[in-house]
């Protein structure tokens, strides 16, 4: 199985199909579908008429934008849900998955930035240390996978704090 996001359809199309090309490799069938981008919170309850509609998952726009990663983070928004139903709209599980999802997006924004020099620091600064503490968390796990690696690498901070601010 192979993927590939990008942002126009017909672009990234041609893109896995020179991939596959140059190495000769035949596809048994191609999947595609729109996948909304975190931007900015939004909120899981709205109005309509005298009802209540509660928006999870995609519909909420609950993807990382890191990893386009939302099954996740859209059964977070649906325990979230439930808690806001049952607490009165208070949920503790929605503000975590809010946190969550916010920095994720200062994440693909500091990468975004990085040139290719920062790309190839990045991976050089990953030293062994570092490296153990990648593969102790999976990828719904930023906050602690950014601050074990700040303690083991503090110099990653520093390239993510010059990506934050390089334009």
């Amino acid at each position: 199985m192979l993927g590939l996001i990008g942002e126009e359809g017909k672009e990234t199309r041609q893109c896995l199909e020179t991939f596959l090309d140059r190495r000769g490799f035949t596809a048994e069938s191609f999947q595609g579908a729109r996948i909304p981008r975190y931007s900015q919170w939004t909120p899981v309850e709205r109005r309509i008429g005298e009802g209540r509609v509660y928006l999870v998952g995609d519909a909420a726009g609950q993807v990382k934008v890191t990893t386009v990663g939302g099954i996740v983070t859209g059964f977070r928004g649906a325990i979230g849900v439930a808690e806001a139903i049952l607490n009165g709209g208070r949920s503790r599980e929605l503000r975590r998955l809010r946190r969550e999802l916010d920095l994720h997006l200062l994440i693909r924004r500091m990468l975004h930035r990085f040139t290719q020099a920062d790309y190839s620091r990045l991976l050089d600064l990953l030293n062994p240390p570092a490296r153990k503490a990648l593969s102790a968390y999976d990828r719904d796990a930023a906050g602690a996978i950014l601050w074990r690696l700040c303690l083991k690498q503090p110099r990653l901070a520093l390239l993510g704090v010059r990506g934050l601010l390089t334009r």
